[in-house]
């Protein structure tokens, strides 16, 4: 799955702000068909388990006339299908619903600081994925011009400070879902914004945990990309930030550490991810970026292959985030 992170519409008409399923094991170029029931809003990451897709949204929190703020909100499209290799995401039907914390309609989640703390949650609708504001910003609540997230936060959705990457990790019976919010976490003395959250989705209970605030800069610093360690189930953050770059790891005790450091160019870590053994580490540093379809001579953009052995990494591995174990079923 390839998210457009952008909202508009090219001069022909053309609408951006969609998903596509791209063929793995394609061998030519694929056609790109929009998937437009799974929402038109800044995607960022999604995750496929148990027959539902997860996506996160990448908006900074706003102030809003009607009701006071509004952000990014946490997604799930359940086709009315299953999807096979011989079918496509783009020829099904099916809700697209957002996550808002049971009993307290559009949390702000931004002033959640406190690891371990837990919500209920459920989802609402959103009634109109497909709407037609090029700007992704109307605010006048015009049917059928209504951007994805304000529709979802006017039903009760909960918000977000720029949600990024997400992972799924199987474990302990079930599974669990991750995800981090680049500017998550009130203001800091280092920075007028917050400086990353980390938060777990448990499907099994319906419960949302925050697992990690950073306090300052030297400890993590806007965290965008993610991935699971197979071994450990650490989460891998790959840092987005103005400074130097880390990819830092997060226990399931909560404990942090750097695992790796930008040298030859300061450009965020981005597209990690385990080949099957888990014994590989495969991450991207994006490099300096410009036009199509020359770029920037020496950009500096490259793939690493870092090997293991992640499971000898030093420390506790309780695994389970200090939570509990997950009691859904897996995907």
């Amino acid at each position: 799955m390839t998210c457009e992170e952008v909202v508009k519409r090219q001069p022909n008409g053309l609408k951006h702000g969609y998903n596509f399923e791209i063929d793995a094991m394609a061998d030519g170029p694929v056609v790109a068909v929009p998937i437009p029931q799974m929402g038109r809003f800044v995607h960022e990451a999604t995750t496929w388990r148990a027959g539902i897709l997860y996506q996160t949204e990448d908006r900074r929190i706003q102030p809003d006339a009607l009701v006071g703020a509004i952000g990014s909100c946490l997604y799930r499209y359940i086709p009315d299908q299953r999807v096979g290799q011989s079918g496509n995401f783009a020829e099904t039907t099916g809700p697209l619903e957002a996550l808002a914390i049971r009993g307290t309609p559009r949390m702000n989640m931004d002033t959640v600081v406190t690891p371990g703390a837990s919500f209920p949650v459920e989802w609402v609708p959103v009634p109109e994925p497909d709407h037609d504001d090029d700007t992704d910003n109307r605010r006048d609540r015009m049917p059928g011009f209504t951007p994805t997230r304000i529709q979802a936060i006017d039903n009760g959705a909960a918000y977000f400070d720029r949600q990024e990457g997400m992972w799924a990790c199987s474990h302990g019976g079930g599974f669990k879902i991750y995800f981090d919010c680049t500017e998550g976490g009130p203001a800091t003395p280092d920075d007028a914004r917050g400086l990353g959250q980390v938060w777990e989705y448990d499907p099994g209970r319906e419960v949302l945990t925050l697992i990690f605030i950073s306090p300052n800069r030297a400890t993590l610093e806007n965290p965008d990309n993610v991935t699971i360690v197979p071994q450990t189930q650490d989460i891998f953050l790959c840092e987005d930030s103005p400074g130097e770059q880390f990819i830092r790891g997060v226990t399931q005790d909560g404990e942090i550490y750097n695992f790796a450091q930008t040298i030859t160019n300061d450009t965020e870590f981005c597209g990690a991810c385990f080949d099957p053994d888990g014994q590989t580490l495969y991450v991207n540093e994006q490099g300096s970026r410009g036009n199509l379809p020359g770029g920037v001579p020496g950009a500096e953009a490259v793939t690493y292959a870092i090997y293991g052995p992640f499971e000898k990494r030093a420390g506790a591995n309780n695994k389970n985030f200090g939570n509990g174990s997950s009691s859904g079923s897996g995907g």
